[in-house]
This record gives structure tokens, C-alpha cells and sequence, in this order.
């Protein structure tokens, strides 16, 4: 229960904050709301003196009370205007205050999101962040909607009606009062108790999402291992889950309703019994006994539907819980509170005593030293898992170093911000990922001001003009998710092609042309020889005739760099590396 607290604290703080920024259209909502409910009021009022004049009277000429009656008439055409601008005015005041806020909630969503680590995304499904945002996005619209629509205007309902039963009988008042207490107390206590099923549903769907999302997303998987029987199974299983917490949910919805039914049905049978013997003798007029129930009624509707905004309150906090989490999740890997500009301008590289593991893991590195010349051509050699990948992340600022520092010329990469580091860094991954969106944008992503031609140019060096001019729309044929219209080969050629266009003092390549035909990679690596020039260049290779003209080789074993050295320099050793070289060599030759 405390964590629930806590969790409610953080959303109301978090959205509190949107209140803040947008107070007078918030006010200005709660004021048209307060003007509508005392209106409505004023109308039941009107109402009550019209018939206690019509049924006081008792002259045969009737039309001597009808100028009383159009008195009465045009104060309550005045109060309906009254009335409708209330309500109007709430309306378009709530219309700016919430879709300007979801906007802002939305943006910050998606800026939380992406400043977290890349250890981050890999234990979250994209699927679920993306629902877990869109539910917190709603939830603000949906638990606003709560507390001013529905809450306050029962509550100013409750105490307007208890003023106006205390004028006319007191025993109405205190029957309303002491009724609405014990319904609204037993309302809360049965949602709060049922709170833990409502936070279970809020996860189940998370997960029926995400495990959606996941088996969509590797389709392609799924269909070439032929594996729609076991997707199928383990999905359903899931939604099974989800559809028994949901029945129980709502089957426990259901009960309670049972109960507000047999309670409002006692308060209804109570009022209507007292009103009818105070109207017998004399006590309170037809207009005043009409009144009572009309506004009782009215007030029983609103506490009828109490209980389900209590309930919809607590699902509504429920459905923020996951992602209220995560916005306030500290970011892993933070930028410096006062960053220095960034000097970045050569390459050169120095790596000062670092240690670093990840998390539960051994050591990757131990007081490891190395520095890399600016301009200088880096091979990465060495089996999975040897250090190389977290070598260049490390290098990226995708993970923090547990002690020592890396320098580049001379200034320590957490004294900038990472967006600055990453800028002066073009980085090509093994597995070459795009956005849903044009060819043209894809690779402008390296430069967002670079011209068409300079675009065109950067296409033709990394030879994927070729088959962009054969596509029916050229760059700007959509390339579908993560470029899945693409082969493998055309989607690392538009990476590289991408990585041209960023002007980089350095550059990563992570086996760039491991999806190339052997056709294909020798025009690449001409290319990529060109980009390299006047660039501190790491390339990680397995493939090792793709490094062979590097300045240096760097053999990395169990993160340490056990040989280092030209191609030739390390043939001659006979050592690690002329063993690796000797493998592939012969796997070729056999």
C-alpha cells in the first residue's frame, strides 16, 4: 500500500505540474464547471416556485397568475443562458488545458524514453514503452476528467443539495449526509482494496502487448522456422492470463454494483416515505416535495456513478504506474551538469587505466591503456566476447566506465555531453538499422542541412545509387520498418553511404560489409578506403582480409590486447593473430 501511495504521489505530481503551466485555463474550467452545477440548482428552484404557484392557487381565473408564472419564466430563461455559458465556457477551456498538456506529456514521454542507456532498451520491449506512454498520455485525460467533471461536480452537487434539503426539512439533510458518507467511505475502501487487481490488469495488458509486438516483429522468424504453431501457443497463454484477471476485474465491478443498486433503492424508498408524510401534514408544499426527489434523484445518479470513478481513478493511476516509473527513472549514462565545449577536432584517443564490467559480469577490462594516433587506421580482432563491441561502446558513452577515463585530444568524454561525443563519432554497425521513411532521409540522417547533391554524392561512393535508381520512386521510396524493404547488403550500403555524409573525425566500423557480395564489398571498401582518409578509423572484423592495409591490428583476448601490430608484423609473430589468419585462411582454401 505504500508503494501504491507513492506511485499515486508521483502521478499527481507529475501531472501537476501541466496544471501549473496551463492555471488559467484550468481555472477557468472549474469555474464554468461551478457556474453549470449552481445553475442547474437554480433551475430545480424556479421549477419548485412555478408549481407551488399553480398548485396554491384556487380562483377560477387562471390567467391572473400567468404574469406571476412568465416572472418566474424569465428568470429561468436568464438562468439556462447563465447555465449554457458555464458549461460552454468549461468545455472549450478543458479543450485547450488537455490537448495542450497530452501534447507536452507526450513529447516528454519520448524524450525520457530515448535519453535512457542502450542497456535500457535491451530490457524493455519497444512494443510495451509504446503503451505504457499511450496509456500514461490518456490516463492524464482520463484522471482530469475524473476529478473535475465527475468528482467536484458530485461533491458540489452533494453540498449543494444538503443546503438546500436543510432550508426546506432538515431530516432530508441529514438523511442525505449521513447516507452519501457511509456510500462514498464504503465506495473508496472497496476500490482501494481492489486497487491490486486493477495494477495486475494494467500489467497483463502491458505484457499481451509487448509479446504482440515482439512476435509481429520477428515474423520473419517465425515464418522461416516454421514456428506459427509454438507463437500461437505461447501468445495465446498470455492472453489467457489477461483474460482471467480481466473477468475478475470486471465480475468484482459487477458485485459491488449490486450492492450500490439495494442501497440507493433504501434511500430512495426513505425520502419518498418522509416527503409524502411532511407533505400530509402540511409541513412542506408539492413543489418542495417535488424539489426533494428531483434533486435527490439527480444527486443518487451522480453517487450511482461515484463508485465507478473511484474505481476508473484507481485503473486510471493503475494504467500510469508502469511509465510513471520510467519517467522518473534516473538516466544511466547522465550528461554533466555544466558540460565544457567540446574540443573534439583530430581523433586522437587515449583509454587511462579502465575498468569497467557490466552488471552481475567479470571484469571486461582491468586497468586497461592504450592510445590510438589521430588519423590512425585501427584493426579489432579477436572471438566473440574478447572486448572488442564494448571497446567502441565505451567509446560512445553507450556504457559508463567503472574507474580510469577516456580522452579525446585530450579532453575526458564525460566532460562533454554525449550528444556532442556521438556528433563528432560516424558509427556503422553490423546490423545496419533504418527509419520508415524515405531513402533520401535515411542517409540525410548523417547531415540534416546537406544538400541533394551532396546526398547523391555520398550515395554513388557507397554504390548504392545503383539500386536506388532502379526503385519506382529512387530516394524517395519508403524503405518500410527498420528498411525491411531492403536486403541486407542495400541496407549497409544506405548506412554507409549515411556515415559519408557525417563529417567525423572519427569514424567506427563494425563489420560494414559483412551483408555484401564479394562484388559488392570490393567497391565498398574503395569507398570506405576514401572515408578513412584524414579519420581516426576503428574497424571491429572478423573477416580479416578487410583489415589487412590498417596502420595497426589490436588482438583482444578476455579484454586484454594480448598482440598488437601492422598484418605483417603479426604474420611474422605466429602468434594469435597468424592463427586466426591461418583458420581463415584454410576455410577458404578447403
Amino acid at each position: 500500500m505504500k508503494n501504491e501511495t507513492t506511485s499515486k504521489r508521483k502521478i499527481m505530481r507529475y501531472f501537476g505540474q501541466y496544471v501549473v503551466k496551463y492555471k488559467w485555463n484550468f481555472c477557468l474550467t472549474i469555474v464554468g464547471i461551478t457556474i453549470g452545477v449552481i445553475t442547474g440548482n437554480v433551475i430545480q428552484l424556479v421549477y419548485r416556485e412555478i408549481i407551488d404557484l399553480i398548485a396554491a392557487f384556487q380562483g377560477e381565473d387562471k390567467m391572473a397568475l400567468f404574469p406571476e408564472i412568465v416572472r418566474w419564466i424569465y428568470i429561468l430563461a436568464v438562468v439556462l443562458v447563465l447555465q449554457e455559458v458555464g458549461w460552454r465556457l468549461a468545455a472549450f477551456s478543458n479543450n485547450y488545458f488537455q490537448s495542450s498538456a497530452m501534447r507536452d506529456i507526450e513529447q516528454d514521454c519520448y524524450e525520457k524514453a530515448q535519453k535512457h542507456s542502450i542497456g535500457f532498451f535491451a530490457n524493455h520491449f519497444i512494443g510495451g514503452l509504446v503503451s505504457k506512454a499511450k496509456r500514461l498520455v490518456y490516463g492524464f485525460e482520463r484522471i482530469m476528467d475524473l476529478l473535475y467533471w465527475e468528482f467536484y461536480t458530485t461533491i458540489l452537487e452533494f453540498v449543494i443539495t444538503i443546503v438546500i434539503l436543510f432550508t426546506i426539512a432538515p431530516i432530508f439533510g441529514w438523511i442525505i449526509l449521513v447516507w452519501g458518507i457511509i456510500f462514498m467511505a464504503i465506495s473508496y475502501k472497496f476500490s482501494l482494496w481492489k486497487m491490486k487487481y486493477d495494477l495486475r490488469n494494467a500489467s497483463m495488458d502491458s505484457k499481451v502487448t509487448a509479446e504482440m509486438a515482439d512476435g509481429l516483429t520477428n515474423f520473419f522468424n517465425v515464418k522461416s522456422f516454421a514456428r506459427f504453431p509454438f507463437e500461437k501457443k505461447r501468445f495465446n497463454n498470455i492472453s489467457q492470463d489477461r483474460y482471467v484477471i480481466r473477468k475478475w476485474v470486471w465480475n468484482l465491478g459487477t458485485a459491488f454494483e449490486i450492492f450500490q443498486g439495494c442501497f440507493m433503492s433504501l434511500l430512495m424508498i426513505a425520502l419518498l416515505y418522509f416527503g409524502v408524510r411532511l407533505w400530509s401534514t402540511g409541513e412542506i408544499t408539492v413543489g418542495s416535495l417535488v424539489l426533494i426527489n428531483t434533486i435527490s434523484l439527480n444527486l443518487l445518479h451522480k453517487l450511482w456513478n461515484f463508485g465507478r470513478q473511484v474505481k476508473d481513478l484507481i485503473e486510471g493511476f493503475a494504467n500510469c504506474e508502469e511509465m510513471i516509473q520510467i519517467v522518473y527513472l534516473e538516466n544511466e549514462i547522465k550528461d554533466p551538469k555544466n558540460p565544457e565545449k567540446c574540443k573534439i577536432r583530430k581523433g586522437k584517443i587515449e583509454f587511462e587505466k579502465v575498468e569497467f564490467a557490466y552488471e552481475g559480469h567479470q571484469k571486461v577490462f582491468k586497468d586497461f591503456n592504450l592510445s590510438i594516433r589521430a588519423g590512425e587506421k585501427v584493426g579489432l580482432v579477436g572471438e566473440s566476447g574478447s572486448g572488442k563491441s564494448t571497446f567502441t561502446k565505451l567509446l560512445l558513452r553507450f556504457n559508463d566506465l567503472d574507474s580510469g577515463q577516456i580522452r579525446i585530444d585530450d579532453q575526458n568524454i564525460t566532460a562533454i555531453t554525449q550528444d556532442d561525443l556521438r556528433d563528432q563519432i560516424a558509427f556503422v554497425p553490423q546490423e545496419a538499422v533504418l527509419f520508415h521513411r524515405s531513402l533520401i532521409e535515411n542517409i540525410r540522417y548523417g547531415d540534416l542541412n546537406a544538400s541533394d547533391e551532396e546526398v547523391l554524392k555520398a550515395a554513388q561512393r557507397a554504390h548504392a545509387h545503383e539500386f536506388v535508381k532502379r526503385t519506382k520512386k529512387e530516394y524517395e521510396t519508403l524503405v518500410g520498418e527498420r528498411g525491411i524493404k531492403l536486403s541486407g547488403g542495400e541496407r549497409q550500403r544506405i548506412a554507409i553511404a549515411r556515415a559519408m555524409l557525417k563529417k567525423a573525425p572519427i569514424l567506427i566500423l563494425d563489420e560494414a560489409t559483412s551483408s555484401l557480395d564479394s562484388k559488392s564489398e570490393k567497391l565498398i571498401q574503395e569507398a570506405l578506403e576514401n572515408l578513412m582518409e584524414s579519420r581516426t578509423t576503428l574497424v571491429i572484423a572478423h573477416r580479416l582480409s578487410t583489415i589487412q592495409k590498417m596502420d595497426r591490428i589490436l588482438v583482444f583476448d578476455r579484454g586484454v590486447i594480448v598482440e598488437q601490430g601492422s598484418h605483417a608484423e603479426l604474420i611474422k609473430k605466429k602468434g594469435r593473430y597468424q592463427e586466426l589468419w591461418a583458420h581463415q585462411v584454410a576455410g577458404f582454401i578447403e
